[in-house]
């Protein structure tokens, strides 16, 4: 396998992204999403990353996440798109520091877009 920068050692990072659509000719790269759900159960959340937050939210209210599973249904609040796997894992590192008021303010924050998603 050739090295990214095409001089190199070889023990260079690989590209960040992997997956990747193909759309009339054109790269189109997967992005990656940052959520907040709702516990109806407790009113606890839960903070996370996924490529598909649908799905994943589906994992959640039917216990197939361990953490979870005592406190569904859950209900999706806070949806933000992030262009990299990086970027999305220190942005939930961020927003897993988070206090409750901090978390209100997300979820009212106008890049929220849980309610595209959810119709």
């Amino acid at each position: 396998m050739l090295p990214c920068h095409g001089r190199g050692r070889g023990f260079e990072s690989r590209p960040v992204r992997t997956k990747a659509l193909i759309i009339s000719g054109l790269f189109y790269f997967m992005p990656f999403y940052v959520y907040i759900i709702l516990s109806k159960k407790d009113f606890s959340y839960y903070k996370g990353y996924s490529e598909n937050p649908l799905e994943r939210l589906r994992q959640h209210n039917n216990k197939e996440s361990t953490y979870t599973s005592a406190k569904i249904p859950w209900e999706l609040v806070y949806l933000e798109e992030l262009p990299t796997k990086r970027e999305a894992l220190i942005r939930e590192k961020n927003i897993k520091k988070a206090t409750l008021e901090r978390i209100a303010a997300l979820i009212n924050h106008p890049k929220n877009i849980a309610h595209r998603f959810l119709g």
